[in-house]
């Protein structure tokens, strides 16, 4: 009785986790939702793209077991991601100075996006003297280990060129195939491919909404700077009354300095720019994979699917990119 039991309980616990693994984000769920448009008026916070790790979400599977689903990563803004009570990496791409210094402390406990955030600091030198490859080999090292497909490509990468790590060919192309998915089943390969696809294009949509928003607040700040840089009336000045106590009417929004909204528009688009980048990696390991798998595998379906999404989100980032740097 006992070790049916135990069967049995190993049963419900395999397709629990199966379910955990393969189920893809529903348009319907609140979570999964774009911000709204930014209306003007509002803070910066409201300007600020991060890196959001939401909660996760109580699923139901059948009729009567439930379970937690994974955490998921998504590009918010940072009052968005406070109020949906997610955890947040910012990297503020306009200010190397400071980005390291900000992100260590998130990296050295242990967030795999700030730990390849850092790496990546090191490895293109950004605001330093220059590149230092074993540090950046180091963090991504790190994130890799938590399976941030990110960081493994970025090792990869390292491994592939020599850079920071001895050339070591085969550990590139393990850490390319473990970042693709491809060690994974089928099923699993799919329903992910399909998450991702529709996390990608959220994410794109609150890009373009925020620049969109932050394209607007920057006309309207610096149409409020000119109109009270305007000369004064030429005409004959009237007769001096009495002065009265001038109220501020509480219905104006606060203006946010023009200087902060370009910032923030700078950030973004070397943001997209650096995500097309690494885009661009993996493809490059794609094409890695696709000479060593070959068609016998049975990988090269998965592989060609994988790439033409890839090109897409690529293509995506750049056209955000320049439209963002366009922002003045």
């Amino acid at each position: 009785m006992s070790s049916r039991f135990t069967a049995l309980f190993g049963s419900a616990l395999m397709v629990v986790t199966l379910a955990a693994c393969v189920s893809a984000p529903e348009s319907s769920d609140p979570d999964h939702q774009a911000v709204e448009p930014v209306a003007p008026g509002r803070d910066i916070d409201h300007f600020v793209l991060v890196d959001c790790l939401l909660p996760g979400q109580i699923r139901q599977l059948g009729t009567g077991m439930t379970y937690l689903s994974p955490r998921r990563m998504v590009k918010s803004t940072k009052s968005d991601c406070a109020i949906r009570g997610g955890e947040f990496v910012l990297f503020d791409r306009s200010d190397y100075a400071n980005a390291l210094a900000a992100l260590l402390p998130k990296a050295r406990a242990g967030d795999p996006v700030a730990q390849t955030y850092v790496g990546e600091i090191y490895e293109k030198g950004l605001g330093l003297p220059a590149p230092d490859y074993t540090s950046a080999a180091d963090w991504y090292r790190r994130a890799a280990e938590q399976n941030h497909a990110p960081a493994q490509i970025n090792l990869g990468s390292l491994y592939e060129r020599g850079l920071g790590v001895p050339t070591d060919k085969a550990r590139a192309l393990d850490l390319y195939r473990r970042a693709s998915g491809l060690t994974e089943d089928r099923l699993i390969f799919e329903s992910r491919l399909k998450a991702e696809r529709e996390a990608f294009q959220r994410e794109i949509e609150v890009r373009n909404r925020v620049a969109a928003a932050l394209r607007a607040q920057l006309q309207q700040a610096k149409a409020a700077t000119r109109s009270t840089q305007l000369p004064g009336d030429t005409a004959a000045p009237a007769a001096p009354k009495p002065k009265t106590p001038q109220l501020t009417p509480m219905t104006t929004p606060p203006q946010i300095d023009p200087t902060q909204l370009q910032r923030q528009a700078q950030s973004q688009a070397l943001d997209a720019k650096s995500e097309a980048e690494r885009i661009e990696k993996e493809l490059h390991a794609i094409e890695q994979l696709k000479r060593n798998e070959g068609e016998a595998s049975g990988k090269a379906a998965q592989l060609g699917k994988l790439e033409l999404a890839r090109r897409e989100q690529r293509r995506s980032l750049l056209d955000t990119s320049f439209q963002l740097s366009q922002i003045q």
